[in-house]
């Protein structure tokens, strides 16, 4: 077994359920799912996750307990559906950066219609105020976040505290330890050849240090080798990958789906085409052995890491823009 594999985290999830959780946050509340395990699979399926059918396959031949693989089925699909509900919000954001922006040169055009707005053109005003308002070691410090924050973001924001809690902790660990599986990208291939992936651009530039960072992203980097001075520079290229990957986070869907993929030998056409695309020979998916999966959950939780430090964007531009407001009725 490799470290830090799949398989792997299927038996650290049982051996810390069978503990009763490795974390603080584990807990086992009763779950009504009146539609069974196929229910959940088939609601979650909804919600951008794994291929249903062999997701129920795999489920179904688990080591896990029954209880416990309901919990966790359970909370996979509650947390997407709380994320889900989320994306508003950031689109609001956006189309609040373009307006602000029209506003300050008092432009009007088709893209300040209420009903309208282009949020890509939010990219170059963020990129601006990243670049201009903020310094690039301000910058540098935005983008961290400990390992130990990601899981208290599922307990204390989105109130899972269940089964689906030690996978969580156990995916997140092994995202830290990602370079040790062998896996390879996650991200889904894009389904339009025209444009950049861009969840699969930002899985590219997120790093993990285990000493002082976390989960971080390069946005900025000391230029002077110097150990007694600073001088920091930002990577534009790098920022521009996350200000995409925000731009993402107001849908239309929460995960991306690869391009259907025709299979006419097998003659079904249920929902075996949407998160993963087709089948990689690298270990992610060993449905042919009836072992699940954890690709989708490592995908929900960078998707929270770049959540959280677009929300610490947020709210640094909305206090900037405040004192912008402030100064100009005064």
């Amino acid at each position: 077994m490799s470290r830090f594999s799949d398989n792997w985290l299927l038996d650290k999830v049982m051996f810390d359920y069978v503990q009763g959780g490795s974390c603080a946050c584990c807990g086992f509340p009763h779950l009504f799912a009146p539609g069974g395990l196929e229910g959940l699979i088939s609601a979650m399926s909804d919600l951008e996750t794994d291929s249903k059918t062999q997701e129920i396959n795999a489920a179904k031949a688990s080591p896990w307990p029954e209880d416990m693989r309901d919990q966790i089925w359970g909370d996979r699909l509650l947390l997407r559906f709380k994320m889900k509900k989320e994306m508003k919000d950031y689109r609001n954001f956006l189309e609040e950066v373009v307006k602000d922006e029209a506003a300050s040169k008092n432009v009007t055009n088709n893209n300040c219609d209420e009903t309208n707005v282009a949020i890509q053109d939010a990219i170059p005003i963020l990129h601006h105020f990243c670049t201009n308002q903020l310094s690039p070691y301000e910058l540098k410090e935005l983008f961290q976040l400990q390992r130990s924050g990601l899981t208290e973001i599922l307990k204390s924001k989105y109130k899972i505290t269940s089964a689906y809690a030690i996978v969580f902790c156990a995916v997140v660990e092994q995202l830290s330890n990602f370079h040790h599986t062998g896996y390879g990208v996650d991200a889904p291939p894009c389904c339009n050849q025209d444009f950049d992936n861009e969840e699969e651009l930002f899985e590219n530039v997120l790093n993990y240090d285990s000493r002082v960072q976390g989960f971080n992203l390069g946005v900025a980097e000391n230029i002077i080798i110097e150990d007694s001075e600073e001088e920091w520079k930002v990577d534009e290229k790098i920022l521009g990958v996350f200000l995409k990957r925000m731009i993402s986070f107001a849908g239309p869907t929460l995960l991306a789906r690869a391009a259907r993929v025709e299979n006419n030998s097998h003659g079904d056409n249920n929902d075996d085409s949407s998160d993963d695309g087709d089948d990689k020979d690298d270990g992610q998916s060993d449905y042919t052995n009836n072992k699940p999966s954890f690709r989708s959950d490592r995908r929900v939780a960078r998707l929270m890491i770049a959540r959280y430090w677009a929300d610490r964007l947020i709210e640094k531009y909305r206090s900037m823009q405040k004192q912008v407001d402030h100064q100009v009725s005064a």
